[in-house]
């Protein structure tokens, strides 16, 4: 009887670390698909900050500045 009992508890054992194994595998892909994700977002996020600066500087140079309009309203 013991020896069905210790030999219930080690199938058992063995199945409960081969589905945690199985879990950390998932685990560690999700992590690593994210982190690609994350990177990629990143970048994105670079080049949309170099042409938001581009884009303000444009309108910069065909907006004139609050300052001029403030001044230019205060010689009327």
């Amino acid at each position: 009887m013991q020896d069905k009992l210790t030999e219930t508890l080690a199938v058992n054992t063995g199945n409960m670390i081969a589905s945690l194994n199985l879990q950390v595998a998932t685990l560690q892909t999700a992590r690593k698909e994210q982190d690609e994700e994350i990177t990629k977002l990143k970048a994105e996020n670079d080049k949309l900050k170099i042409e938001n600066q581009a884009l303000k500087k444009e309108v910069m140079k065909h907006e004139p500045r609050a300052d001029h309009i403030d001044h230019q309203q205060n010689r009327k």
